[in-house]
């Protein structure tokens, strides 16, 4: 008899800042200047995966409202004051060249320059990898006082690794202010309860691995994290990495 025990759902969290992979920054990308010269969510792009103008935008707003929460010192502009200043058409081609290149054109940077004369700092991201992993854990069912009952517990687990490069742009002086790259992952789990019976865990397909097709559809594993939930982990650890008042 197979028992679906409890389904979690995890990410890993961490109570210090998030750590940036390959972190560049620009001596005047300072709080002041950040505070000053305000600070636009751009919006986020994935390399493998196409994505319509619809996702872009409400991921474009989760983007916005997860950085905002973390950071309430700084006013955050939403990507649709971008989008009215600069045009849908202008818009899209940013977040192309952001997509395809990973860099903002001299000619993007100059019509912001032209467009937006009352912001300085505009941010993008990309997804550059979104990996999901399955795995299987078994375990020996024990009683009170330790001993084992003959029964197994079998865990399925899904992992989903993304990688999030952020961009910040200092439209102003029209280059790149800040930049890095940050890991967030996230994991479902479900555990079965395997009983003993007739003295044989009807488990001999797990060991002898088997009829794959019968071990997933007997044991199947539980859905991957969703992209939104590790999206906002990473948009609050970029906010987190922000300049700090002094």
């Amino acid at each position: 008899m197979i028992k679906l025990l409890v389904l979690v759902s995890a990410l890993f969290m961490t109570s210090c800042a998030t750590k940036v992979h390959g972190l560049r920054k620009t001596a005047d990308f300072t709080y002041s200047n950040v505070v000053n010269g305000r600070l636009t969510i751009g919006g986020i792009t994935h390399t493998t995966e196409k994505w319509d103008y619809k996702k872009k935008i409400n991921l474009a707003n989760q983007f916005r409202t997860d950085v905002q929460e973390q950071r309430k010192d700084i006013i955050i502009d939403s990507t649709s004051y971008l989008v009215k200043r600069m045009g849908r058409g202008l818009y899209r081609e940013m977040l192309r060249e952001i997509e395809e290149d990973s860099t903002l054109s001299e000619q993007s940077l100059t019509l912001l320059n032209q467009n937006l004369t009352d912001r300085r700092y505009i941010a993008f991201a990309r997804i550059e990898n979104d990996i999901t992993r399955n795995s299987r854990e078994t375990e020996d069912v024990t009683d009170t006082e330790g001993k084992a009952t003959g029964d197994k517990k079998l865990t399925t687990t899904t992992n989903r690794d993304m990688d999030i490069n952020f961009f910040v742009y200092d439209i102003r002086n029209k280059y790149l202010a800040w930049n890095g790259l940050i890991k967030k992952s996230g994991s479902n789990s479900l555990d079965y309860h395997i009983e003993k019976k007739n003295g044989l865990v009807q488990f001999f397909d797990l060991i002898t691995g088997s009829k794959q097709g019968s071990l997933d559809k007997k044991y199947p594993y539980p859905k991957k994290p969703s992209e939104r939930y590790i999206l906002s982990r990473a948009f609050s650890g970029f906010a987190q990495n922000l300049p700090e008042k002094d």
